[in-house]
């Protein structure tokens, strides 16, 4: 059976949705630390350091993020349409934060609607399935 590809603009939402939350809890972050100490620092830095690199990349291979899932999107491998691993997760978000806009550009031209980052790593973003197919999803 042929997948489901979202719009660009699903999954440009979805990317901003989670861009939002990463800020907010930023901010929120910086909020409840915010004073002079060396550990409320520590606590600062530690979150800004785990929202950039594990929110996105942990979160799309294991499951979904915010965005993805408020959008009914998954990343998945374009093989098989399994989850696809960590280190995939990490050199997918690498090349889509080096490449930006530019990565969308290929997106309604492809047959597999693959941005450069999804061509890079073998992975395509396919719409959520359905909540009985999920539990071996």
């Amino acid at each position: 059976m042929k997948p489901d590809y979202p719009s660009i603009a699903r999954r440009y939402l979805a990317t901003l949705i989670d861009l939002l939350f990463v800020l907010l809890v930023m901010i929120i972050t910086a909020y409840l630390f915010e004073n002079e100490s060396d550990a409320a620092a520590t606590i600062r830095i530690g979150v800004v350091l785990a929202m950039i690199f594990i929110y996105e990349p942990l979160c799309t291979s294991k499951f979904h993020t915010l965005g993805q899932g408020l959008m009914g999107i998954r990343v998945r491998k374009g093989s098989n349409h399994q989850r696809i691993s960590i280190p995939a997760a990490y050199a997918r978000i690498v090349i889509k934060i080096f490449l930006g806009i530019i990565s969308f550009v290929t997106i309604p031209f492809s047959r597999d609607k693959k941005g450069i980052h999804d061509f890079v790593v073998d992975s395509i973003v396919i719409h959520a399935p359905s909540k009985q197919h999920e539990e071996t999803d």
